[in-house]
């Protein structure tokens, strides 16, 4: 016993030193940012100074000591590589013609993408991009009130909305702002989700119900505020229903559909070893989705984060729950622009008082027959106008989710590969690949499982007879 305790305080210490030295490293980084800042300030480069102070986010409590300087340093680095290597340090070097022409046309492809990506935020908001229906950018209809009423983006909004390259404004400007705020911030920060997932609405097949209430909560209050003057909209989704239907497909989608920042909030983020930490974390969450508003919050399984209370629930599990509960009231008595949205597959072993924040519960259902043919026309590019064929497939298809149909299309274009690499192995040539038949069709079916059974489903419709939304 005493020689595990032991070898148990030998490992406690050596994490202990290794995070120490990591976070040692990363304040010595920090360090040389003060000392350029410091260097840019004496030399009169404002420009410079502004735009470093900003980007590494440095506070302007702290300041380089009075016998310290970058050139101080640069001259003692030298004398000391004197000493050393009897010769003077070489710090830069001149670019040879290959070198320079890599760095032109790296610069070059930058300058094109920031002109392509300007161009196409100047013409977001052109009456022509709300009414045709084929946008990429937006695909809903909006039609009646753009051309029915006089109601209008705002020149605030539309230059908003035309900068959808914007920049994290800096932290120290939070009025809380402290090192340890700081911290926690970085690693929430972390969690932001780019605009480069390349999923957009019309990917979200039969789910028209859902997407326009996430519309209604995030898009349309910023794009027509004067619609929203005297009403604020939902706060809070929750997304409830089987594996497999879109939920997440539906978050992802509006991270990249909507100009808010996206927070993709995960289990492992408010894991922490130190008493307290946790519900801090939930604080600096919400403190950051309001500085940076607007914002959208997403937490997807949020069973796993909020389950039912109990007797038996860890003091550390009831704080964090209360922690979490209090800023989502703070969400829903003001207008401050952030939105939480939540996915479950079990919403029946959430806690009545996180119901309670969620203004809307939809449910999210197995595809319905026009969406699985939509689907199998789409992943398998496949077309059939049987009637009886096409009902023959929907019945063989019973409790099949979209994540099922995705799989099947998978499966039958394996099959066709399996095909012509049967063919490269008898006749050493690649064939033209066939297009799939019925056959084939319901063979692949048949191989897939469906993900969820009769008595889990009809628990979901259940639960949402009596708690849902929509």
């Amino acid at each position: 016993m005493a020689e595990y305790i032991k070898r148990r305080h030998s490992s406690l210490g050596s994490h202990s030193f290794q995070e120490q030295k990591k976070k040692d490293f990363e304040e010595q980084k920090r360090f040389i940012l003060y000392l350029i800042l410091d260097y840019t300030k004496n030399h009169n480069l404002q420009l410079t100074y502004e735009t470093l102070k900003k980007e590494a986010q440095l506070n302007e409590q702290f300041v380089v000591c009075d016998n310290i300087d970058l050139e101080l340093i640069f001259q003692e680095f030298q004398s000391y590589y004197n000493m050393k290597y009897q010769r003077d340090a070489k710090i830069i070097r001149k670019l040879t013609e290959k070198s320079s022409t890599i760095v032109q046309k790296t610069q070059s492809a930058g300058k094109v993408r920031s002109l392509e990506h300007n161009n196409t935020s100047k013409n977001y908001d052109k009456h022509e991009h709300l009414t045709e229906s084929k946008t990429e950018d937006f695909s809903f209809q909006i039609v009646p009130i753009g051309l029915q009423t006089k109601f209008t983006m705002t020149d605030d909004r539309k230059n908003w909305y035309a900068n959808s390259d914007r920049q994290y404004k800096p932290l120290t400007d939070f009025p809380g702002y402290t090192e340890e705020w700081k911290e926690m911030a970085d690693q929430i920060i972390k969690q932001f989700v780019p605009k480069t997932l390349g999923i957009s609405w019309n990917d979200c097949m039969g789910l028209e119900e859902p997407i326009e209430l996430l519309k209604e909560a995030t898009i349309y209050p910023l794009q027509y505020t004067e619609l929203f003057q005297n009403i604020t909209s939902w706060n809070g989704i929750l997304l409830y229903g089987p594996p497999g239907t879109g939920k997440t497909l539906l978050a992802k989608a509006l991270a990249c559909e909507s100009d808010t920042y996206f927070i993709n909030v995960t289990s492992s983020t408010f894991v922490s070893k130190w008493r307290g930490d946790s519900e801090k974390m939930i604080k600096v969450m919400f403190d950051l989705a309001k500085y940076y508003a607007p914002t959208t919050i997403f937490i997807d399984e949020i069973d796993a984060l909020l389950s039912e209370s109990k007797e038996g629930n860890h003091e550390a599990s009831c704080r964090f729950k209360s922690e979490l509960l209090i800023q989502m009231d703070g969400l829903l008595s003001n207008n401050n622009q952030v939105f939480l949205l939540a996915t479950t597959n079990s919403p029946w072993k959430l806690d009545k008082a996180l119901l309670r924040r969620f203004e809307k519960r939809i449910l999210i259902p197995i595809p319905n027959f026009e969406t699985k043919m939509q689907m199998l026309k789409n992943f398998a590019k496949w077309n059939i106008d049987n009637r009886n064929d096409l009902t023959r497939l929907v019945q063989i298809t019973d409790n099949f989710s979209g994540s099922d149909i995705k799989n099947v299309c998978k499966e039958l274009e394996m099959r066709l590969i399996r095909e012509q690499l049967k063919n490269i192995n008898e006749n050493k040539k690649v064939g033209l690949r066939r297009n799939p038949s019925l056959e084939d069709i319901i063979s692949a079916i048949k191989t897939v499982k469906p993900s969820l059974n009769d008595d889990y489903y009809k628990k979901i419709l259940h639960w949402h007879q009596h708690h849902g939304s929509n």
